[in-house]
């Protein structure tokens, strides 16, 4: 990689929190990614600004529809997996690919109801639960989960970051059996603008999702913050799984979207952008976090 890279990436290294042992200590890094812009910069950054060791680190990606051996890719990007290997082996990183036992269609349907801003089991069922279980099997040691949360994201994010952007992991935590799991976010002081620069001197394309799907956020291709544009945008690309989606929506008597407080079906809810259908600046807008 390019001195620029290296200088680039050095010049956003901010001090550890105090309460945070330091990097040295651990014995393994575990990179969220979900081949979103906000986990590459992530991992571009602890690669080249922080200089964390290739061989401590393993990538590790969640599959939200559960097994693909029996689960085709529904909410998953179906690019996903081979776009992530792709960028895994440029940088010569281990890659590790972890899925729940129920992928999110089953677990809906299950409970009747779509996740939403203030229930997203989603995210700590099928990616939070998921790492604990995985992470409680690695042994004793001392382990590191790094996730790419950013301030910038939101107001809310930026709250919460404020309040700590470093804890103890405690469902992967065994004190008693000398396994200790941290909880890291490294880019939360970055911009968009560093991000996608990070990215751009890394020589990482972005993920099809933001180019050829024009969504803002690299999480599931249907997921519960898409704006009427973006999820008219996936629909047109994705008819037969949007029209099984309203389906759903139809048989459970449920929806995911709300306006007002106000439930709006789908079907609605994409008129609403039908009109007047136009490119926003997608890149500027939150992706998903874990």
């Amino acid at each position: 990689m390019s001195i620029e890279l290296n200088k680039y990436a050095e010049s956003l290294v901010v001090p550890l929190p105090p309460e945070m042992p330091s990097f040295n200590e651990y014995d393994e890094f575990h990179i969220n990614t979900s081949g979103g812009k906000d986990s590459w910069a992530m991992m571009v950054l602890l690669l080249f600004g922080y200089k964390l060791p290739k061989e401590k680190i393993k990538l590790v990606h969640f599959r939200v529809d559960g097994d693909p051996k029996y689960n085709p890719a529904f909410f998953d990007y179906k690019e996903t997996d081979s776009y992530i290997e792709e960028i895994a082996k440029m940088f010569s990183l281990e890659l590790i690919f972890l899925h729940s036992d129920k992928g999110l269609k089953q677990r809906v349907m299950e409970r009747g109801m779509w996740p939403g801003p203030n229930s997203q089991y989603c995210t700590s069922s099928l990616k939070r639960d998921v790492y604990s279980k995985w992470a409680r099997r690695r042994g004793p040691g001392r382990y590191l989960c790094l996730s790419g949360e950013r301030a910038a994201e939101s107001s809310r994010r930026a709250k919460n970051l404020a309040k700590e952007n470093f804890k103890p992991y405690k469902t992967a935590t065994a004190v008693t059996k000398k396994r200790l799991v941290d909880w890291y976010r490294p880019i939360f002081h970055l911009s968009t603008d560093q991000v996608l620069r990070l990215m751009d001197l890394a020589g990482i394309d972005l993920h099809p999702c933001y180019t050829k799907y024009k969504v803002s956020r690299c999480s599931c291709k249907f997921c519960i913050f898409l704006s009427p544009q973006e999820m008219l945008s996936v629909s047109k690309h994705h008819p037969e799984e949007f029209a099984e989606l309203v389906r759903m929506e139809e048989f459970m008597g449920h929806t995911m979207r709300y306006e007002k407080g106000n439930p709006i079906s789908l079907l609605d809810f994409i008129k609403k952008a039908e009109s007047e259908y136009e490119q926003i600046d997608l890149l500027s807008m939150p992706c998903g976090g874990f």
